[in-house]
């Protein structure tokens, strides 16, 4: 059985016994209550009896009594009225209307003890009669003085008692119909309650049932169940945190198989701006060692121009420096670089490793929505805390693999990288002239002034490339004292320019040695994709071609690949 049945079981047998109880009570309690109604009745009637007759005996009409007592029972809906003497009245003043042989032993009880006594009978006709004997009792207090009356009776002595019968079937019906009606109206209500307990409590035991399935399903690590209610009281915020934390466990686990931190960094970008509904933000990595800043993620809102300002800034953020949550009303510009006019901001710091930490920037429009967002900062918090960990594994396996990809001694790009660079297609869809840049009889440094000294030449052309080309472009030692650079957008005659700005450059570049000192010339080949070539590999072959036909016609030159340089079958 499903928890609401349970519960809507549970709450029906409730209600039910205590609708029987009711009823139950309330049929009791009127049967009761017509029952001391009709012996108050009776009481008051056999006053008015008891007074009538002593009214009769004091006029001396007792020849009217029989009359009297017909029309009390007439009037007063009484069955049977029988008025008893006790011996000493009978003594007195003979049997009147009933001889004493005839009592019946509760008649002969009250009259001995002096004690009311009443009890239920049902007669033939199935009618319930109360028969009631109550007992009168001598006293000179009544008015007029039983004793001046009765002269051989004395203070509380039974001068006699009147018997009734008193029909209580009405009262039965009167119990009848209304425990009838007391039965529909709980009824009625028992069918209200239910519904509406149905109603209030529906959505809680469905809630309860959801978080069931949800925490079931996030024990055996699935975490893609999603929590539904239409609560928004303290349930609903229960239903919330879970669907939180499964939201940031799913997170978790689809990070986790990231290939880059790139791509998780383009996840926390989707979790700002579609779970948590954030409008203008960024984050940036901080180096610890050089202390320099780069923005990982930014808001499409923000301009290049704004971005590059912000990379420019000497000035530390103050979030970085303390450690410590910034908000931008904690003081009129408590932060200059995260300071902007007209907005309020939030600054969320985290660490990721010893060299590294992030910044979380935000800003919004004014503090009401600042108060908005520091209620999700927990929120934001766990969503890049739990992203810590992944990212350190990534940072350290760029590291790696950066170390791995790079000459030690030039600090370029090695042959490896190459490879990787061209095999996975990452110069697709773009425009590049590749040089291949060779040193002149390098060889003859080697031999004359020792290994050192080619070395010192070799890190000496590794810093005129790294001069000579922007952000983009790639130099990349070939082997020896080969190289090779991919440059990016750029015509024949840029690509000209540069590679002689690059021998140039180099040859007045003046190396020592224990010997003398010297410079070197170098030789530059260029070829271009897509307009010389189909592939990469292809336009490096035939930059080689050119770089080979420079040393051939007099080497410290510039050859751009013509056809005519390569006569075997293209690759």
């Amino acid at each position: 059985m499903k928890t609401n049945k349970k519960v809507l079981v549970i709450v029906f047998v409730i209600l039910g016994l205590l609708s029987v109880a009711t009823i139950v009570n309330v049929g009791f309690n009127f049967i009761d209550f017509g029952k001391k109604n009709t012996i108050e009745k009776a009481e008051s009637i056999a006053e008015s009896v008891r007074d009538g007759l002593t009214a009769h005996m004091a006029l001396n009409a007792m020849d009217k009594r029989d009359l009297f007592l017909d029309n009390m029972i007439k009037h007063q809906n009484v069955k049977t009225l029988r008025v008893l003497r006790a011996e000493s009245v009978i003594n007195e003043f003979g049997n009147g209307r009933i001889d004493p042989y005839k009592y019946d032993d509760i008649e002969k009880e009250v009259l001995a003890k002096g004690e009311t006594i009443t009890s239920l009978i049902q007669n033939e006709k199935q009618q319930h009669i109360l028969r009631i004997t109550i007992p009168y009792t001598a006293t000179k207090y009544s008015n007029p003085n039983c004793l001046s009356c009765h002269a051989n009776v004395k203070e509380g002595d039974i001068l006699g008692a009147i018997s009734m019968e008193l029909d209580m079937s009405d009262v039965k019906e009167i119990t009848f119909d209304t425990v009838e009606k007391t039965i529909i109206i709980t009824l009625l209500f028992l069918i209200i309650a239910i519904v509406v307990s149905n109603y209030f409590i529906k959505p809680y035991i469905k809630l309860f049932d959801d978080l069931e399935e949800g925490i079931s399903k996030a024990y055996k690590g699935d975490f893609t169940y999603h929590v539904q209610t239409t609560l928004s009281d303290e349930a609903g915020e229960v239903a919330d945190r879970l669907n939180e934390l499964s939201e940031i466990f799913r997170f978790k686990r689809t990070i986790e198989l990231d290939k880059n931190k790139e791509q998780i960094y383009k996840r926390i970008k989707y979790i700002l701006e579609h779970n948590l509904h954030l409008k203008e933000f960024l984050i940036y990595e901080n180096s610890i060692l050089d202390k320099k800043r780069s923005v990982v993620i930014a808001s499409d809102n923000f301009s290049d121009s704004e971005l590059k300002e912000f990379r420019k800034s000497t000035q530390t953020c103050r979030a970085f420096r303390t450690k410590q949550t910034v908000y931008s009303n904690d003081f009129h510009k408590v932060c200059e670089i995260c300071y902007k006019e007209n907005k309020e901001s939030v600054c969320l710091p985290f660490n990721i490793s010893e060299d590294n930490t992030l910044t979380l920037l935000i800003y919004v429009d004014n503090e009401a929505e600042l108060r908005k967002v520091k209620e999700i900062v927990p929120i934001i918090s766990n969503y890049i805390e739990i992203s810590t960990p992944v990212l350190q594994t990534k940072l350290l396996m760029d590291k790696l693999r950066e170390k791995s990809l790079k000459d030690p001694m030039t600090g370029l790009y090695n042959r490896r990288f190459l490879d990787n660079y061209v095999d996975n297609g990452l110069y697709e869809g773009k425009n590049f002239s590749v040089m291949m840049v060779d040193v002149d009889f390098f060889k003859d440094v080697n031999d004359t002034y020792g290994h050192d000294v080619g070395d010192d030449v070799i890190r000496g052309l590794a810093e005129v490339l790294k001069n000579s080309i922007k952000g983009s472009d790639l130099a990349v030692r070939f082997g020896g004292e080969e190289f090779l650079l991919i440059v990016y957008d750029t015509s024949m005659e840029s690509a000209q320019k540069i590679a002689n700005e690059i021998r140039e450059n180099f040859s007045k570049k003046v190396f020592k040695s224990s010997i003398s000192n010297f410079s070197k010339t170098l030789s530059v080949g260029i070829a271009s994709y897509p307009d010389d070539s189909k592939t990469a590999w292809q336009t490096i072959k035939y930059a080689d071609v050119a770089l080979y036909n420079a040393k051939e016609t007099g080497r410290n030159k510039v050859v751009y690949f013509e056809e005519k340089m390569y006569q075997e079958d293209k690759i």
